[in-house]
Parts: structure tokens; C-alpha cells; sequence
């Protein structure tokens, strides 16, 4: 009897244990069925495969959950909501350490995921390409204080929000090229302590907050090159004195200011080719002691203002071609001359509007000098155009003999000279297709042109070639100026006992 109700109890704690066991499988069905409904997946981001998923994503070496240090995902079908159950997901594997997102159809991804962040603590890289993100949030990256790299590349961003970028202690380069960015403001880059690199390449900039990058005090690289910034002023750069390149060309920059540079300290690299720069400050570069590589390519400078390079001593590159240049005189490129001779160093010139005058003389002495074969290389091809009023006043002056030397050598090679007179100037014949030409200037290679034959306006005659000796003339020589003073005194001296001398005789003179 007992041992029946032995195996009667036995079968009933089986049936219960069964029921119990049916219930959760049940259970567990239901859960599935319903985070499927919602739009959900199953947890294992690295093992999705549900076709349905909009993201599918691809780990290195591992599936299994928290193993993967490196994950590139998929964005597909579009239209997924900030809080999608599939952010969740990305807690399976809290060891990420790169992260990739390809989005494959345009609206898949319109925002920085910062809800699948979150759970990545440790990631270091994150790239998200191709999406229609049109602003970034303030905190969109989630705080990761291991953060190393982020690019936002080739999406649609136009705003950056304050904070967008704030409290990464790690971050090293920002990438955010290619996307339609119309302003820096003054937060958006907040307490980048080790930030590096910003790339900002391919946008739409044409404002940039006064201390915009304050924040990033040890930048050493900042792209802004193909947007469309006009004005820069002495506290567009606040904060950057550790910066060592600076790229700006391909902007709508037509003036700098002075000191607009001024904040850089140690910059090395200052690129401004291709903007459209007509005015330059004579102290625009102040401050740029360590200034090694200018470009000015590509504008509209008429003129260097005197004393433009004396700030930038330290300057072996630079880069003049394509402006509207009438004259680069010895004095202009004095500060820099002796740093053009190098090897490594560059001098390049072509393309600009120079007059054939004793203005451009010097370059005949650095074409002999530098050892740079790329300076060489241009200055065989620098150009000027012959100013008649120039020529003929500087022809008239000349005797007969270097009237004839003269007209052969630098007037137009196809024009025959003839001597009328000793006392008149000659009639150049052109032909009838030259006619048109030489009213335009001709133009000439000015190293062909011998540098004792190139004539020399009265007002550059002092300014051309090399003083027997050189005296700065921003600090002048204690020693001069004290001679100065006394040279000065003794005049004025000499100047009162003569008038109080004559003052005395004409005194004497009425009286008697």
C-alpha cells in the first residue's frame, strides 16, 4: 500500500515538473513572438539571422557574445527609430572595439546611434558612412572616455549641436568631410584634451564662432579646405598654439587682416591657395615665428605690402603662382632670401602679371644661387611683360650703341630696330599680327633677359639690388641712432647761435 502511494507521488511531481517545464518554453515562445512584433532581434548583435533585421553586422574571428573586439554593420530597409530594440542588441558584445556603419539605403540612418554606444564603453574607432544625419546631438558619442577616432564622413550634417563632441579625454582625430556643415560654434568641440586631427574638408562653412576651438588647445592639424569661409579675424584661431598646419584653400577669403595668425605660435604650414585674396595686412602674418611653408597660389594680389615677410623669417617654401603680381621686389624677398637657397627649399612664381624691370633683378642672382631645383625649374619660367612707357623712357636714356644691344635683346624677338637718329627714339616695325600683341605687352622670360639691360623706374632704382651692408629696417643699430640724435642736436645748435647772430647784427645795423 505505501508503495503504491510511493509511485503515486512520484508520477504526480512528474507531471508537475512537466507542466512546469511546458509553461516556460511557452513563456519563452510568447517573449520571441512579441520582441519580433515590436521589431526587435535576438540578442547576439554578431549572430543575426533574421533577413528581416535592419542591421546585420559582421564581427571578426568570434561570435559568441562578449568576445568581439571589432564589428562592420550593415543599415538596411531604412526608417530605424532612436529607440529600436536592435540598439540593445550592441550590449551582447561590450568588448567592441571598432565599430563600422554602411548605410545602404538613403533614410536608414539619420542620427549618431548613441543608444547602441552606450553599452561600448571600451570602443576606440567608430566610422559612419553614407547615412542622412542632418545634425549631431549634444552628447552623441556617449561620453566614451576611450574613444580614439571618429569619422562622420560623407553623410548629410549640417549642424553641428553644442556638445556635439564634449568630455572625450582620448579623442585623437575627428573626421567630418564631406557633409554640409554650415557653421563652427563656439562648443561643439568641448574638452578635446588630446584631440589631434580635425578634418572638416567639403563642407559648407561660412562662419566660424570666435573661439570656436578653444577647447582643443593641442590640435596639430585642422583641414577646412573647399567651403566657403570669407572672413577671418585675430580670434577665429583662439586657443590653437600648438597648431602646427593650417589648411584654408578653396575658400572665399578676400582679405587677412593684421594678426589674423597671430594666436598660432607654432604653426609650420599655412595653406591659403585658391582663395580669392586681394588685400593682404602688411602684419597679417605676425606672430608666425616658426612659419616654414606659405601658398598664396591662385588669388588676386596685385601687390606685397612692404615688410610682409619680415614676421616669417624662418620661411623656405613659398608659393606665389597665378596672382596679379606687376613686380616682387629684392627688398619684398629679403627677410626669406637666404632661406630660398637650400635644397629642400621653394620659390615658386609663375603666372602672374610682372612688369620687365630692375624690380625682378634679383631673381637672376637666387637662379644662381639655390641649389632647390624645383625654385630653379621656376624661375626659368616666370614671365613679364614689356610696359612701354617704362622702356621707352629707360630707351631714350641709353647710348647708341646699347640702343641697338638693347632693342635686340628685349624687345620682341620677330621685330626689326632701326636707328633714325642719335637723338630720337626708334620706330619698332611689327608685322600685322604682332601689332595687336604689342599693344598688350609682350611677354618675355626674365632670366633670358640680361639683368644689366633691364630698365629701371626712378622710384625702384633704390629698392632693387643689395645694400653694400644690410641694417634691419625695423630695429635700427643703437650705435646709428645715437649719431643720429647727435648729428641732430648739432644742427639745431648751429641752427639758433646762426639766427640769434643774425638777429644781433640786424639789431646793430637799424640802431646805428
Amino acid at each position: 500500500m505505501e508503495q503504491r502511494a510511493l509511485w503515486v507521488t512520484y508520477l504526480l511531481i512528474i507531471l508537475t515538473l512537466a507542466n512546469e517545464m511546458s509553461s516556460a518554453v511557452q513563456a519563452r515562445d510568447n517573449t520571441k513572438r512579441r520582441t519580433k512584433e515590436k521589431g526587435g532581434f535576438q540578442k547576439n548583435i554578431c549572430d543575426i539571422t533574421d533577413r528581416d533585421s535592419k542591421v546585420h553586422c559582421y564581427c571578426e574571428n568570434t561570435r559568441e557574445p562578449r568576445n568581439a573586439t571589432k564589428a562592420e554593420c550593415w543599415v538596411f530597409n531604412g526608417g530605424i527609430p532612436r529607440d529600436d530594440l536592435i540598439w540593445q542588441s550592441f550590449a551582447s558584445q561590450p568588448t567592441l572595439q571598432t565599430l563600422s556603419f554602411n548605410v545602404r539605403v538613403d533614410g536608414a540612418l539619420g542620427y549618431v546611434p548613441t543608444k547602441a554606444l552606450q553599452y561600448l564603453q571600451r570602443l576606440r574607432s567608430i566610422n559612419i558612412k553614407y547615412g542622412n544625419i542632418v545634425d549631431v546631438a549634444p552628447f552623441a558619442l556617449a561620453n566614451l572616455t576611450n574613444l580614439k577616432e571618429v569619422s562622420l564622413s560623407q553623410n548629410q550634417i549640417e549642424t553641428l549641436q553644442q556638445y556635439a563632441f564634449a568630455y572625450l579625454p582620448n579623442l585623437t582625430v575627428i573626421n567630418l568631410e564631406d557633409n554640409m556643415i554650415l557653421e563652427i560654434g563656439k562648443d561643439s568641440f568641448f574638452d578635446l584634451p588630446k584631440l589631434q586631427k580635425l578634418t572638416l574638408t567639403k563642407n559648407n562653412i561660412t562662419t566660424i564662432s570666435n573661439g570656436a576651438f578653444q577647447h582643443a588647445f593641442n590640435l596639430l592639424e585642422l583641414d577646412l579646405n573647399k567651403n566657403s569661409i570669407f572672413h577671418l579675424n585675430r580670434h577665429t584661431f583662439d586657443g590653437l598654439a600648438n597648431l602646427r598646419k593650417l589648411d584654408l584653400r578653396k575658400n572665399r577669403i578676400y582679405n587677412l587682416t593684421e594678426f589674423t595668425f597671430a594666436e598660432l605660435w607654432n604653426l609650420q604650414e599655412l595653406l591659403l591657395g585658391k582663395n580669392e585674396i586681394k588685400y593682404i595686412s602688411a602684419r597679417a602674418f605676425d606672430g608666425l615665428s616658426q612659419l616654414r611653408k606659405l601658398s598664396l597660389d591662385d588669388n588676386k594680389l596685385a601687390v606685397i605690402p612692404s615688410g610682409l615677410f619680415e614676421g616669417v623669417r624662418g620661411l623656405s617654401a613659398l608659393d606665389l603662382r597665378s596672382n596679379e603680381l606687376h613686380a616682387l621686389t629684392f627688398d619684398n624677398i629679403k627677410p626669406i632670401l637666404d632661406n630660398l637657397k637650400p635644397l629642400n627649399s621653394n620659390l615658386l612664381l609663375e603666372e602672374n602679371n610682372f612688369v620687365c624691370d630692375c624690380r625682378l633683378k634679383w631673381m637672376h642672382s637666387l637662379r644662381n644661387e639655390t641649389k632647390s631645383q624645383s625654385t630653379k625649374d621656376s624661375l626659368d619660367g616666370v614671365t613679364c611683360k614689356m610696359d612701354t612707357p617704362i622702356v621707352s623712357s629707360a630707351y631714350n636714356k641709353m647710348s647708341d650703341d646699347t640702343k641697338i644691344n638693347y632693342s635686340l635683346e628685349i624687345l620682341h624677338t620677330s621685330a626689326t630696330v632701326e636707328v633714325v637718329d642719335k637723338f630720337n627714339t626708334t620706330d619698332r616695325k611689327l608685322d600685322e599680327n604682332e601689332s595687336s600683341e604689342g599693344k598688350k605687352g609682350v611677354k618675355r622670360n626674365v632670366l633670358k633677359i640680361p639683368a644689366e639691360t633691364l630698365p629701371c623706374p626712378k622710384e625702384t632704382m633704390t629698392t632693387t639690388e643689395s645694400p653694400p651692408f644690410i641694417v634691419d629696417p625695423v630695429i635700427p643699430i643703437q650705435n646709428e641712432m645715437k649719431t643720429f640724435r647727435f648729428h641732430e642736436m648739432n644742427s639745431a645748435e648751429r641752427v639758433s647761435l646762426t639766427s640769434i647772430l643774425v638777429m644781433s647784427v640786424s639789431f646793430i645795423f637799424f640802431n646805428t
